[in-house]
């Protein structure tokens, strides 16, 4: 799985001359650093497709945005620049809309059988929403907190004026109806951000840890407040262009229980993550009374109501409906915040 490779292999090609095949190359592009669960699953899932194809399929992942930036990944798949990508659609404010519905806050109570049941509910929807480009997988975070520099914040008043670092759109407005301030960055630049002071607090799940962002923001409340989802995306003209074998070998490694079993690996590492916090006395994990947390419920409401409005505006009818569907499917697999 090396970028060089299928360039020596092109090189064989044309010294050994036609009896020599050139592999086709899976480009996988990334905006995760080499670090993170996701990436290290995605090179073993990349090295059995290479094995079970014998090598016909040559999977080469590029991390840490080198092919392009996160809110890029889809078009990027779409126009055939990579075969597939880590698409966030929901940094595409608007153009997404039903996929957005995963991030109104407190629906998630896990992201193992709940990013099952995303991909199983999304399917519903991907030939309206998506119709470019191959689905193969929806990875979900561990449900998100907020994290602060500062103590005592418990109910949303104390959000007012507060300058906050949202994780998506409808994170954002929500906050913007408590009163914060919007600072939006990037993630890479969040830890200067909050190392100078810039920054009151964050939405962001437990793997914060990885970029050093704890050290600034050590409060945290530990309640289900949202998730993000990712789109795991395939070129068409590629997959179409598959042997059947080449295609198998992709087949049984997308899908609903992929969605899972990915997300499964990554929830129990930020769960990992949670843990390491716990344990350092200079950070502070908390919880919420069952009053403060249905403050936080009913504060979200009219970000819900919005978001059921952008699904209109999108020429899609019912939002609502559609997010009581996905509240079914979540309830069926035991991942509904109740």
């Amino acid at each position: 799985m090396k970028a060089l490779k299928t360039l020596l292999l092109a090189g064989a090609v044309a010294i050994a001359g036609p009896a020599v095949a050139q592999a086709k190359e899976l480009q996988i592009s990334t905006w995760l650093p080499p670090t993170h669960s996701l990436h290290k699953q995605m090179e073993q899932w990349g090295k059995e497709i290479e094995e079970e194809t014998g090598g016909s399929l040559e999977v080469n992942i590029y991390p840490s945005s080198q092919m392009g930036a996160a809110q890029d990944h889809y078009d990027m798949v779409r126009d055939g620049i990579v075969e597939m990508s880590i698409a966030a659609p929901t940094l595409s404010t608007g153009r997404f809309p039903i996929w957005s519905l995963v991030e109104i806050p407190f629906t998630f109570a896990n992201t193992t059988t709940g990013a099952r049941a995303f991909h199983e509910w999304y399917l519903d929807y991907i030939d309206q929403e998506m119709p470019e480009v191959m689905l193969c997988m929806s990875t979900v975070h561990h449900p998100g907190a907020l994290n602060f520099n500062k103590p005592n914040i418990r109910v949303p008043a104390d959000m007012k004026g507060l300058r906050m670092r949202p994780s998506g759109a409808t994170t954002s407005e929500w906050m913007v109806n408590m009163g914060a301030t919007i600072i939006p960055s990037s993630l890479p630049e969040i830890k200067e951000l909050a190392d100078r002071g810039a920054i009151d607090g964050v939405a962001l799940p437990w793997d914060m840890v990885l970029f050093g962002i704890h050290t600034a923001m050590p409060y945290h409340i530990d309640e289900p407040f949202y998730v993000g989802a990712q789109a795991w995306v395939i070129n068409k003209d590629f997959y179409n262009g598959l042997t059947d074998v080449e295609k198998a070998a992709i087949d049984k490694r997308c899908g609903p229980e992929w969605s899972e079993k990915m997300s499964t690996v990554w929830y129990d590492n930020m769960r990992e993550f949670r843990q390491q916090l716990m344990d350092d006395s200079g950070q502070h994990i908390y919880q919420l009374s069952a009053e403060e947390r249905q403050e936080w419920i009913d504060s979200a409401q009219p970000v819900a109501e919005k978001a059921f409005e952008a699904v209109a505006r999108r020429g899609f009818s019912d939002g609502s409906g559609m997010f009581e569907g996905l509240k079914a499917k979540l309830k069926e697999h035991g991942a509904l915040v109740e």
